[in-house]
């Protein structure tokens, strides 16, 4: 395939494994995400398949071509493998203007001077920096260095860009249009864009599909939609902030017994018998605060152990009256509307999980997503992916 595929990567770092036989694909003209916690080695993957980090096994294919090899001693050089990485901090050299910078890729490949400067002004106008090509990196604000290091990259007419964090360091207008640009670029060069983040909100936003990255193994590789529907499938769901429960199966295929919660309904079977261990999965923002009256199953009773104001609404963390911890997003408008004020610690209220936006699996297999408990049946709270500093893997 077109793009970029790793089979089976191992790495060491520093003694210790960072990477223990991750394998992804990323296909061509899209954007492919790998989403992870902090040091879970999202950097060591984009420099292993770039070449400035070499692999302990497994095999790096870009554009097709077999790039590195442990089992046929393959390994070429960063300069070679057609994969341009772009980094956390963009690199860009300070003392050059905008079109030295982008110009470098093309000058090292050997390209004629009438070339280069046509694959310039080529990335620059596809990035929206073609008025900035005098200036220098100090000029510009970050969104401007950020799309003159994608330019850069691009002029170099890779197969696939290797983007480490790119948004990270962006104010949130800027992030978000970057957001749109990334899968933009990707369909108009054709190139496999392989980007990691921490970020649950840029992964979804840009990625075509995405990637679990945890413990060196990568999960996943669906799109946004499937992954969200199914988080327990993919080992997903503790790294993506769901609230996981564990629970027991009835002699009803759509209903399991939730520990700490009660009888919860599903919209589809769980696939367990009758008795056998359940993990089910609910993401905070499904989770309506307070329950509608017109609402007919899955109502609890709970009480408001925390209230907090985010930029979009209110975080809430529930008790409901079986013990179980329970962590619910809602709109400020929403919440007034219903209630006439915002929850606070202490109240107590009503709340509804709508059967089709609870995921179950059978327990067999999937330990690794099992909640801690407390001996109440407390389920563990998940943090919400990309809430926390970046720190390079």
């Amino acid at each position: 395939m077109t793009g970029v595929v790793a089979r089976g990567l191992v790495v060491e770092r520093g003694g210790r494994l960072v990477l223990r036989g991750a394998s992804i694909e990323a296909p061509g003209a899209a954007v492919t995400v790998v989403l992870g916690p902090n040091g879970a080695g999202k950097t060591t993957l984009l420099e292993a398949i770039a070449g400035v980090v070499e692999p302990r096994g497994g095999e790096i294919l870009v554009g097709g071509r077999l790039v590195y090899s442990s089992s046929r001693g393959v390994d070429l050089p960063p300069e070679e493998r057609r994969a341009a990485l772009v980094p956390q901090d963009y690199a860009l050299y300070p003392h050059m203007t905008v079109y030295e910078n982008i110009a470098l890729g093309p000058r090292a490949r050997g390209r004629p001077e009438a070339e280069v400067r046509r694959l310039v002004h080529w990335a620059a106008e596809l990035v929206g920096v073609e008025g900035l090509l005098d200036r220098r990196p100090g000029e510009l604000s970050g969104g401007q260095r950020q799309r003159v290091a994608l330019a850069r990259a691009l002029a170099a007419e890779p197969e696939a860009l290797l983007l480490d964090e790119p948004l990270s360091a962006l104010d949130p207008a800027t992030r978000a249009r970057m957001r749109r640009l990334l899968p933009r670029l990707a369909r108009e060069t054709g190139a496999a864009f392989l980007m990691v983040t921490h970020s649950f909100s840029d992964a979804w936003a840009a990625g075509s599909r995405i990637y679990i990255l945890e413990d060196g193994v990568a999960r996943g590789g669906v799109p946004p939609h499937e992954l969200s529907a199914a988080p327990l499938r993919h080992r997903a769901a503790r790294m993506l902030g769901y609230n996981v429960l564990e629970a027991r199966a009835t002699h009803d295929p759509l209903v399991v017994e939730a520990r700490g919660l009660g009888m919860l309904r599903l919209a589809r079977p769980h696939g367990a018998p009758e008795g056998a261990p359940v993990l089910v999965a609910v993401r905070p923002d499904d989770i309506v605060v307070p329950a509608p009256a017109s609402a007919a199953v899955n109502v609890y009773g709970a009480r408001v152990v925390e209230a907090t104001l985010t930029r979009y609404g209110v975080r809430l963390v529930l008790e409901a009256a079986g013990g179980a911890l329970l962590e619910a997003e809602a709109g400020r408008g929403q919440l007034h509307a219903a209630l006439g004020r915002i929850p606070r610690e202490g109240d107590a209220l009503a709340i509804h999980i709508p059967p089709g936006l609870v995921d179950a699996e059978p327990l067999y297999g999937a330990s690794r997503t099992a909640p801690r408990g407390d001996g109440r049946g407390r389920a563990r709270l998940g943090g919400v992916a990309g809430s926390r500093g970046a720190r390079k893997g």
